[in-house]
């Protein structure tokens, strides 16, 4: 990660260390991915033997472990898309920063006579909710330089809470199963 030109040495520490938590992003959704495909391995050997298994477990657990199993995987994939989500906009960012801070780059940012315009271009083609997200994201970043390195920290929060949720339904699930185990 190269230091940004226009911020300060607090700020580029500060991005720094924000940057550091993100990396965390893809080994939780690696994670989230074994964790969905060891429930849906899970909930499809019930689903395909559902009558013998049936028999050694009490109607009410089959339903409600099967449900929570079901809320994990929910849980579990958009953990997974966050992931996703956020890996790929910090290597979009990477990509941005390293092409403005070329000679070329430089050269387009000095030769900008109008910025407002590009301001209000940018998020033209961009379709609802997205034109909204992106206003509000540039009317924080003109706010504040590290606008775009918090919202990646929230997202990463996010995805942790639906990482802890898809283990705690699933946990749920299986002990619902397991204790519903009649013969």
């Amino acid at each position: 990660m190269k230091p940004k030109k226009h911020l300060s040495a607090e700020q580029n520490l500060l991005r720094f260390m924000f940057l550091q938590f993100t990396t965390m992003a893809a080994p939780m959704g690696e994670f989230a991915t074994w964790l969905l495909t060891g429930t849906a391995a899970i909930l499809g050997a019930i689903l395909v033997n559902v009558e013998a298994v049936s028999k050694v477990l009490s109607l009410f657990n089959l339903r409600y472990g099967l449900i929570f199993l079901v809320i994990s995987m929910v849980f579990g994939a958009i953990a997974r898309q966050l992931g996703i989500a956020l890996n790929a906009s910090l290597q979009l960012d990477e990509h941005i920063n390293n092409a403005l801070n070329s000679a070329e780059g430089e050269s387009i940012i000095n030769s900008i006579i109008e910025p407002i315009i590009i301001k209000s271009e940018f998020p033209s083609p961009f379709l609802p909710p997205f034109r909204w997200i992106i206003k509000r994201s540039q009317e924080r970043g003109g706010q504040d330089p590290l606008a775009g390195e918090k919202w990646w920290i929230k997202l990463l929060c996010i995805q942790a809470y639906m990482f802890w949720t898809q283990g705690l339904t699933g946990a749920i699930g299986l002990i619902m199963l397991g204790a519903g185990i009649t013969a």
